[in-house]
């Protein structure tokens, strides 16, 4: 029936070809528009998402949005949330691009590890920054979340240059569902902000989540 389908178009009235910040509307809508002309966050987690499936085809809801009966508010998980621990190991890049802004083309690359979901499990820790050294930096430094709703979470790794202590140049990044990471070692490949893969740049990382 049409009640039980809901989209999502956007804001009709906007100028620019910008995407919406369309996580927010995966908990009432079962599509929602987005311009693959645009490069972003939006879309960085579009494709993110559907990872789960190949990137392609229908993702089912989990069952707390399925139920008729359902009092799920992101905004107040209450007896919906699943909690989940989860401990990221940063330890090392390999062969990261080179900045397009550094005059000198050698990157001072750090890491920014985000979480995407309800807006209690919003979150973002960043690395330290490694100077001169795109080449294969290490880092080896530990963040630790605490998820409350894992099967509505994202987790995005996103690479930059710090050109200044108030600007930074956009290196790569890589976004996945969180339950859909391994635990133990992994290598996190890198993707553009068009969303090329850039081989063969990544990311060497420690996973545990309980």
């Amino acid at each position: 029936a049409s009640r039980d389908v809901s989209e999502d178009q956007g804001d009709m009235s906007r100028q620019d070809q910008n995407n919406s910040y369309s996580l927010k509307f995966i908990f009432i809508c079962f599509t929602v528009a987005l311009n693959f002309q645009t490069p972003g966050i939006p879309m960085d987690l579009q494709n993110g998402k559907f990872l789960d499936n190949g990137g392609c085809g229908y993702i089912l809801k989990p069952e707390f949005l399925r139920n008729r009966s359902s009092t799920f508010n992101p905004h107040n998980v209450g007896r919906y949330s699943n909690p989940v621990s989860l401990s990221i190991r940063l330890i090392s890049g390999h062969q990261l691009p080179p900045s397009k802004l550094s005059k000198s083309n050698k990157a001072d690359p750090l890491v920014q590890v985000e979480i995407y979901g309800v807006p209690e499990d919003q979150a973002k820790r960043k690395s330290s920054v490694i100077k001169s050294n795109a080449l294969s930096p290490r880092w080896d430094e530990t963040f630790s979340f605490t998820v409350q709703v894992p099967e509505l979470a994202l987790i995005r790794f996103c690479v930059q240059d710090e050109i200044s202590l108030v600007a930074n140049d956009f290196l790569g990044q890589y976004t996945l569902p969180l339950l859909s990471l391994s635990k133990g070692y992994c290598t996190v490949p890198l993707f553009s902000k068009g969303g090329g893969k850039l081989e063969p740049a990544s990311l060497f990382v420690y996973v545990w989540y309980y």
